[in-house]
C-alpha cells in the first residue's frame, strides 16, 4: 500500500487543478460517474394522485433548443446548445474565434401520465412541465378474446 503523505509547496501545482486518471484514491469509474453527473439536468418532481408536475434547471438553453418527447411512459428531455463569438482586428483578421457546442439528455418513467393533455413551460432557465395522470378507466387492464 502506498503511502499517502506527500509533502505540499507554498504554490499548487498541475496536479493540484487536474487530477490523474490513475490516482490510487478513487477509481477511473468513480471519475466517470461524477463527471456524467455534472452534465445532468437537476429535476424535482411531485407527484399527487391527479398529475405529475416536474421542474428541470435547464438554465443558458433556448426555449427552441429544448425537446420533449413522451414514449412508452418515458418523458425525454433533450436539450442542446451553440454558441460562437468572434473578435476581429481593424483589418478585419481573426484575433479570437470561440466555438461551444453541447447537448443533454434526461429520462423519466411516468406511469399512467396523459402526454395529450400535458403542458409545458420554460422561465427563467426552468422547464415546468405538467402531465395529468389517465383516469382508472382509461388505464384498466384489458381482456383480449381469442377468436
Amino acid at each position: 500500500m502506498a503511502n499517502n503523505l506527500r509533502k505540499k509547496d507554498d504554490f499548487p501545482t498541475l496536479t493540484d487543478f487536474f487530477p490523474s486518471l490513475f490516482d490510487e484514491d478513487s477509481s477511473l469509474l468513480d471519475k466517470f460517474s461524477t463527471s456524467l453527473a455534472k452534465n445532468n439536468f437537476k429535476a424535482d418532481i411531485h407527484e399527487t394522485d391527479k398529475e405529475y408536475e416536474i421542474k428541470i434547471d435547464i438554465p443558458g438553453f433556448d426555449k427552441e433548443n429544448i425537446s420533449i418527447d413522451f414514449d412508452h411512459d418515458v418523458l425525454s428531455v433533450h436539450a442542446k446548445r451553440h454558441n460562437e463569438s468572434s473578435e476581429k482586428n481593424e483589418e478585419g483578421q481573426f484575433i479570437k474565434k470561440e466555438r461551444s457546442y453541447g447537448s443533454m439528455t434526461r429520462q423519466f418513467y411516468l406511469k399512467n401520465a396523459d402526454e395529450e393533455n400535458s403542458k409545458a413551460t420554460y422561465t427563467d432557465g426552468v422547464l415546468t412541465l405538467k402531465m395529468p395522470k389517465l383516469s382508472s378507466e382509461d388505464n384498466k387492464k384489458k381482456q383480449i378474446t381469442i377468436d
